[in-house]
């Protein structure tokens, strides 16, 4: 229907133009002329009809009712697509940084309980060392007033109370592992130093080759250092440095050296000692140190 209207038009176009001529050829008369030019007239203001009728169908056609979408712009996609990969960075990295937050909390929490056990640790050693301090005061107290000899050393005798009943050696194990470890309780635990001592000479004597000779030449010391015999603990003392310089107890050995010589009135050889510490034991555990720069301030050295 919409095609053959432009058809029509076109059709009485055509015979306006062909009765034109006619008409004016077949009248000669100026009535039959304008009779003519009227009919032409009113077949213009038809065809002009016609086509006021079909503008507002090929309007209705032209102007659609539906939404102009534009085309997408490559640009902006691009743009697009770099600001969602942006975003996504961006989560990933959020998501690490709280992990990371959360790791640096764990490693807080761990140095915060590290530092509790390292003051647990020092109040521990504190009073360990109030101990020994005490008991060094009553060792000091019982050599007091007792003579000088020759050589500037002091013969003591056993302070403290009376000495107990001499030990049976022959109760002691054979075996070389049973016998340190029975020594050992026995300073240790027991606190019978005289017995302790008489148990580590026999170890010695039975097994000088031994991997735990060592240990028993230093608590061979001890154990005559807690009898105020500052003497032969000085003695045994150093034949632990000369003998085992290898072991632990070596650069705590030359520390009690250093007292039992300054306990016999000896604080000139006592710092002389303690001045070994650094060449002899360059690696000697802290808590050596320790009592070596704490030993250093009881003799006065300079």
């Amino acid at each position: 229907m919409k095609r053959s209207q432009p058809l029509l038009i076109q059709a009485l176009l055509r015979q306006a133009r062909q009765r034109r001529p006619r008409a004016i050829a077949a009248s000669k008369s100026r009535g039959e002329y304008l009779a003519n030019f009227t009919t032409i007239t009113l077949i213009s203001l038809a065809l002009l009809a016609v086509c006021l009728l079909l503008a507002p169908r090929a309007n209705a056609q032209v102007f659609s009712s539906q939404p102009y979408v534009a085309a997408p712009d490559p640009a902006v996609e691009q743009l697009r697509e770099r600001v969602e990969a942006l975003e996504a960075d961006l989560k990933t990295a959020t998501a690490k940084a709280e992990a990371l937050g959360a790791a640096l909390a764990d490693a807080r929490r761990v140095a915060d309980e590290a530092d509790a056990g390292r003051r647990r640790a020092e109040t521990g050693l504190q009073q360990l060392m109030d101990r020994v301090e005490a008991l060094e005061d009553r060792l000091t107290d019982a050599a007091a007033g007792q003579d000088a000899n020759a050589a500037g050393a002091i013969a003591l005798t056993p302070g403290g109370p009376a000495a107990a009943p001499a030990f049976d050696v022959a109760s002691l194990p054979a075996d070389e592992t049973a016998l340190f470890d029975q020594a050992k309780a026995l300073l240790t635990e027991a606190g019978d130093f005289p017995a302790a001592h008489s148990a580590f000479e026999v170890f010695l004597t039975k097994f000088p080759k031994s991997k735990s000779a060592g240990d028993a030449q230093y608590y061979l010391g001890e154990s005559l250092l807690y009898q105020d015999n500052f003497a032969d603990a000085a003695t045994a003392y150093g034949k632990l440095i000369k003998d085992f310089p290898q072991s632990t107890h070596a650069p705590t050995g030359l520390v009690k050296l250093a007292r039992s010589l300054r306990l016999m009135g000896n604080t000139g050889q006592a710092c002389r000692t303690l001045s070994l510490m650094s060449s002899n034991f360059p690696k000697a555990p802290a808590l050596a140190k320790q009592l070596a720069d704490q030993e250093r301030q009881q003799a006065k050295c300079a």
